[in-house]
């Protein structure tokens, strides 16, 4: 039996488990503007993790797994066995509309979605930056370092002979 509260001025009695609901309702429709176009297919996504096909999914499961969409949708990366990945959302829409479509039940988390967006993502560094964009940087930074040598005055060699020569001779005698 659930729990009831009672207001002290207007002596109504509300259950606990109705405002519950009422909250994960509304944090779900937040979820559905968050989502936008995609919120359903999102949500025919879900039936995923039902057990069986005329199973049901609980309300708080199913916001749970809408706020794991929601965050792939607005980041466009995700993680998978220890690797992040660059995804845009077009890639993310053919992915849930493949899941779908295999009509697969009793998922517990959001792997095979990730397995199938694998295939059409770009890799990501711990710096977040794709192979891509990391050799454009490293030219960038090749590039730098040619013209600083360029511009550099030349060393003079025997300046540097000199010193060679002083290090040479010190050694092995005993610092003062």
């Amino acid at each position: 039996m659930s729990e009831r509260l009672t207001c002290p001025y207007c002596e109504n009695s509300i259950d606990v488990d109705m405002v519950e609901m009422a909250g994960l309702w509304r944090e779900r429709s937040e979820l559905a503007a968050r989502l936008g176009s995609a919120f359903r297919l999102c949500n025919e996504y879900l039936d995923s993790f039902r057990a069986a096909p005329d199973g049901r999914l609980s309300l708080k499961r199913r916001v749970r797994h809408l706020m794991a969409l929601a965050h792939l949708w607005e980041t466009e990366e995700f993680e998978f066995k220890g690797k992040r990945y660059r995804v845009n959302r077009a890639i993310i829409k053919d992915a849930l509309t493949k899941v779908c479509e295999a009509g697969k039940f009793g998922f517990s988390d959001h792997n095979y979605l990730k397995v199938i967006m694998v295939k059409s993502s770009e890799r990501v560094s711990s710096e977040g930056l794709t192979a891509r964009e990391e050799k454009k940087r490293e030219e960038g930074r090749r590039l730098k370092a040619e013209e600083r040598a360029a511009l550099a005055p030349e060393p003079d060699k025997e300046e540097f002979k000199r010193k060679i020569g002083e290090i040479v001779n010190n050694i092995g005698r005993a610092m003062p």
